[in-house]
């Protein structure tokens, strides 16, 4: 029986809770005894073979949520009470029959549901379930397919999580029948490409901690390529799926070091774009040959401008296009005659623009297809390879640092003021830097696969708005997440999920939700300030990433100490562990007897008595050594008036111990602060001018460290 089939014959959006269950029960979901009937009498008698109690609903094929309508009796005794229930239940406006069901005891009710998202595409929903569902919002998403580790870290991610223990005198729930229900919710959405959205709420946990559905609800679109996009209205439209597009088979590896480059659109006139991009290229002494193009002729920053792309050599490698959005598509196709194989296309007024500007970069996006070369953009801000000398970029630079860190970005923030800023006030460098722009061509999962293989990459950071392949990028996200540390920002992830949707499912699958989850799925760490972009990418850069989550410090102010450890524990997910006996010996023997040392440390009574340096000397190598600490931040107070001592020790601590991470945070006066990050950062120690922030970034780079290490 094709119960899929025969709705849609019938012109049906939603399956009856009847006929949704016997669906998923055929694919192996464990749903309650029931039988549906057509009248009163028929349900005493069933509900006598199920044994009372019984749970009586009304039901037919435009009544779904029964509970707000009172269409659903609970704890029916006998088979008068399921006649006198029934009798009224018939009467609401909708119902067609009835449905007798064994009354499941247990007190537990979870949530599982399955939507089609716009973006990211079929997504399996998981969280606390009942009536309070939607109050709650306690739920978390995953693409489908599923693995076992993928829903098994669902059911860790619920704030309800304790609710899977043992509850109550009942069992805890059985972690494997829930996952086996989240992985086949989503072989059921592959298969049924028909399935808009399933939502099995309540899937209510027997004392035993077997798990049932008591009721469902499946949603059916007419067209087996829409998808549910939600707007900020609270409507629901249907969007057609993008079908995959594969990357191309040429790689990126000349596009970060090419041999050879043309700017077309070069500008004798300094400040502007064209002649900027000249003054970066130069600045970071890139050896290979530079092409400039001019319709003037003539010499720019001593170097031969030629009147016209046809007046180029053949066989350049890149070609950087400075000129006009309108002009681009035409310099395309003449550079592709003279076979330049990749782009930077900086122009804007494209799609960001206006439907002209939508129209120009189909033409554009034509171009590239009729001509097989590779592009970044339009309207990027240029790239950056600095183990080959090179940029792209054409905001006033300047020498750009070198370092193991790598940027991806939607943005062009990384390849301009952003990378002044780190260049600038910060001291660690860059490998690769890539502003993907409109995307026309190669995307984030490409630049991406890209630097899992850079050997200058130790870390990535990405920010973007959207994912232009996303089943892609979650695989391979997944696979490079495993080998480097791969943090991002994600922007433009405030859309409502609809309140006009039929299923539970639907209506929490904000964007949001779904991006979280899609995120983790991918093995990337997420972040949520803009600035953890640079202070995490500093201490990866530096420092190795914490073994674990356990946190020592050392601070000259109870006060201090008191936040900071209530701030480890209820926002950063550290903790603050006893030390070992020897540790806690050793700070006692160089602390005033008065004082009861433990972690958090309070350095300044053993500074009072032995000074500031011994104090924090003997106070850091300790907990280097101790194997209950996977981290230690020192609370530096530097003022003339207390003392500034050498901050050498802090150096050769953190060169004797490598694979301990060692932060440095500050409290006293602003100049010190300065000349200790001036002095401490040149030599590997990174510093934090505010004390939450080195926490802060040891929870990023645990979160890296506990990726990595996922099954």
């Amino acid at each position: 029986m094709d119960i899929i089939a025969q709705a849609l014959a019938r012109n049906q959006k939603t399956l009856t809770e009847h006929s949704a269950k016997q669906f998923l029960a055929s694919f192996g979901i464990p749903v309650s005894r029931e039988v549906l009937v057509p009248d009163v009498d028929v349900a005493a008698e069933e509900a006598k073979k199920l044994g009372f109690p019984v749970v009586l609903k009304a039901t037919g094929r435009d009544l779904f949520h029964k509970t707000d309508v009172g269409g659903v009796v609970l704890n029916l005794r006998n088979a008068e009470e399921v006649r006198e229930a029934g009798r009224r239940l018939l009467e609401i406006k909708g119902a067609e029959a009835l449905l007798i069901a064994e009354m499941v005891r247990g007190d537990r009710e979870l949530v599982c549901g399955l939507i089609r998202d716009a973006q990211f595409g079929l997504c399996v929903m998981f969280g606390l379930g009942g009536i309070m569902t939607e109050v709650f919002r306690d739920v978390v998403f995953r693409v489908a397919p599923l693995t076992p580790s993928d829903a098994r870290e669902m059911m860790g991610e619920i704030r309800a999580r304790k609710i899977l223990q043992p509850f109550r005198g009942q069992a805890a729930v059985d972690i494997d029948a829930i996952s086996q229900i989240l992985i086949t919710l989503g072989e059921i959405g592959l298969k049924h490409p028909e399935i808009q959205s399933i939502d099995i709420n309540p899937l209510k946990v027997r004392p035993d901690g077997k798990p049932v559905a008591v009721d469902a609800l499946i949603n059916l679109g007419a067209s087996p390529s829409t998808s549910l996009l939600r707007l900020r209205s609270g409507q629901v439209r249907a969007r057609k799926e993008a079908p995959p597009q594969p990357p191309r088979k040429a790689g990126l590896a000349k596009l970060f070091t090419p041999d050879s480059v043309a700017i077309i659109g070069a500008s004798g006139t300094a400040g502007k774009a064209g002649n900027t991009v000249i003054k970066n290229i130069l600045a970071n002494g890139y050896k290979g040959k530079i092409h400039l193009v001019n319709p003037k002729g003539g010499e720019i920053l001593g170097l031969p401008v030629t009147p016209s792309v046809t007046s180029l050599p053949d066989g350049i490698d890149l070609a950087i296009v400075m000129t006009p959005a309108e002009t681009t598509p035409q310099v395309v196709r003449e550079c592709a005659i003279k076979g330049i194989k990749y782009f930077v296309l900086a122009a804007g007024g494209f799609s960001e623009v206006d439907h002209a500007g939508e129209e120009l970069q189909k033409e554009l996006v034509k171009v590239i297809e009729e001509t097989g070369v590779r592009a970044i953009g339009p309207n990027t801000s240029g790239h950056t390879s600095t183990p080959h000398h090179f940029t792209s970029g054409f905001f006033p630079l300047g020498k750009i640092p070198r370092g193991n860190i790598s940027y991806i970005a939607q943005t062009g923030n990384f390849a301009t003021h952003t990378m002044r800023y780190i260049a600038t006030a910060e001291n660690y460098g860059v490998a690769q830097v890539i502003g993907l722009g409109n995307k026309i061509d190669i995307d984030e999962t490409e630049a991406l696969e890209y630097l899992a293989g850079d050997p200058e990459t130790r870390a990535i950071f990405m920010y973007l708005e959207s994912i232009k392949r996303p089943r892609d990028f979650i695989s391979v996200a997944r696979k490079v997440s495993r080998v480097k540390p791969v943090v991002m920002l994600k922007g433009g992830s405030t859309g409502e999920g609809s309140k006009a949707a039929v299923t539970h499912t639907a209506a929490m699958a904000s964007d949001e939700r779904i991006t979280d989850g899609a995120i983790a799925q991918a093995g990337i760490t997420r972040v949520y300030d803009y600035s953890h972009l640079v202070l995490a990418a500093k201490a990866a850069s530096f420092m190795p990433l914490p073994k674990g989550n356990r946190v020592s410090f050392l601070a000259p102010s109870g006060a201090m100490l008191v936040v900071l450890a209530d701030l480890c524990v209820q926002r950063w997910g550290l903790a603050v562990p006893d030390l070992e006996d020897a540790t806690q010996k050793r700070l006692q023997d160089i602390s005033p007897s008065y004082i009861k040392m433990r972690n958090p440390v309070d350095i300044w009574p053993a500074a009072l008595q032995h000074g500031i340096e011994f104090a924090y000397r003997e106070g850091i190598e300790a907990l280097m050594k101790d194997a209950n600490i996977d981290a230690v931040v020192p609370i530096l107070m530097l003022t003339d008036d207390v003392g500034v001592p050498p901050l050498d020790f802090i150096v050769d601590l953190a060169e004797k111990y490598p694979d301990k991470p060692l932060y440095v945070t500050f409290s006293g006066e602003k100049k010190h602060m300065v000349a200790a990050k001036a002095f401490l950062e040149p030599k590997g120690v990174p510093t934090y001018p505010l004390i939450e922030e080195p926490f802060e970034v040891l929870s990023i780079l645990y979160r890296c460290r506990r990726n990595m290490e996922r099954q």
